[in-house]
Formats: structure tokens, C-alpha cells, sequence
């Protein structure tokens, strides 16, 4: 008999079964952890480049998170970047910078970063990026007198830059500069022109090679206006 209400008991007895937590929710674009690792992306991409302008964030197309264990997350990023008028040299932070307008033809930067949170802190693993300008055809509907890019190669741009570089060092008699990078030729064509001559400037005219560059933060940037 008392086995018998034992059993009773037992089978009264609830029954607790273990709920698993529910998954971490999304994150969206516009959450500050997602704009966190944007910023830490904007400075990578910037900081590995070495020719043109720096970028600024124009916003965040997408964001996947892959947890891989106890506070260590992988986090993929799909950027919209916007050309700012800050050379990739300019000690000017990024904070700092003007954001080109439409109508200066700006140049727009598509980016993929991939990251890892690890510890709650932040470190890029990998980035690719594609840039392209906007369609001449619509800078020109909405402004029929602005400029518009040219290529690198240009002839009339190489020239002006030539002869501008040449008019300078024949007249200069104290720092002597060789051209650096061609920046964004157009009508008013932007380049960057960098030297430090341990030499004298006779001597330097004849030997360009004698040159040293000199460090980022002094490197002399110089529009010109295309004949």
C-alpha cells in the first residue's frame, strides 16, 4: 500500500524541461554595434590605402553575424562609401573632411569587409572594394558646366602637370619637388607633388633620383588649371 502511494506522488510530481535561450536578435544597420564596426572598417580601408582620397561613411547596405563561441563573432560588412577631399596622405582626421559634392563628379567606394569581434574587440580580417565615379551623363543633366573626371593617362593632363612641376623647380630655390600622384584630373586637375632635397637644387635638377620624399604630412598639394 505505501509503495502504491509513493508511485502516485511520483507521477504527480511536474515535469521541468530545460527551454534552450533564444538566439541573440539581428542586428540591424542603424545599431550602434553595427556602426562601431563600420567605423573600425572605414579606418582600415582608409589606413591600407596609398593613392587617392580618403572615404567616409555614406552607410551601411548589410550586416551578418556568425557567432563562433564564447565572445568571439565573425562580422560581415557591405559598405556605401563617399570620396572625401582629403588626400589618403592629409594628417587631417577623417572627422575633419568634406565630403565631395555631386557635381565635383565624386567618386563612390562599394565595400566588403569581413571582421572579428573577439573579446569585444574589434580587428579586420579581410576587405575588397570597388569604386566607381557617377555617370557623366548625370552630372551634366543636373550640371551642364561641371567638370568631369579624365583618365589617369590623359595627355593634356600630364602635360599641365609637367610643365606646372617644371615651372616650379626652375624657379625654386629651396625645395625641390617631383610629382608624387596625379589625384582627380579634370578641368582643375589636383596632384600632389612631394621632395627633400639633401642636396643642392642645381644638383638635384640633374640628378630627380638625389631626392628623398618627404613624409606624409608635408606632401604639397597643387591644383592646376587644364589649357
Amino acid at each position: 500500500m505505501k509503495a502504491l502511494v509513493a508511485l502516485i506522488l511520483l507521477v504527480q510530481l511536474p515535469i521541468h524541461k530545460a527551454v534552450p535561450a533564444a538566439p541573440p536578435a539581428p542586428l540591424g544597420c542603424d545599431d550602434p554595434e553595427s556602426e562601431a564596426a563600420a567605423e573600425v572598417a572605414v579606418s582600415y580601408i582608409n589606413g591600407h590605402s596609398h593613392h587617392g582620397y580618403k572615404f567616409a561613411l555614406n552607410r551601411i547596405e548589410n550586416i551578418r553575424v556568425l557567432p563562433q563561441g564564447l565572445n568571439n563573432d565573425i562580422i560581415f560588412l557591405e559598405l556605401d562609401l563617399l570620396e572625401t577631399k582629403c588626400h589618403i596622405l592629409s594628417p587631417t582626421p577623417l572627422a575633419n573632411c568634406t565630403v565631395r559634392s555631386f557635381t565635383e563628379h565624386a567618386v563612390e567606394g562599394d565595400c566588403d569587409v569581413k571582421l572579428q569581434k573577439l573579446d569585444g574587440k574589434l580587428s579586420v580580417l579581410a576587405s575588397k572594394c570597388h569604386s566607381h565615379a557617377d555617370s557623366s551623363e548625370d552630372i551634366h543633366r543636373l550640371c551642364p558646366d561641371c567638370p568631369l573626371l579624365e583618365s589617369l593617362n590623359n595627355t593634356d593632363v600630364l602635360a599641365t602637370v609637367t610643365a606646372a612641376l617644371n615651372d616650379h623647380n626652375s624657379k625654386t630655390t629651396d625645395a625641390y619637388l617631383r610629382l608624387l600622384e596625379i589625384g582627380r584630373p579634370s578641368i582643375y586637375t589636383e596632384y600632389f607633388f612631394s621632395g627633400n632635397c639633401a642636396v643642392l637644387v642645381k644638383e638635384a635638377k640633374d640628378n630627380v633620383e638625389a631626392c628623398q620624399l618627404l613624409p606624409d604630412d608635408q606632401s604639397v598639394s597643387m591644383p592646376a588649371h587644364q589649357p
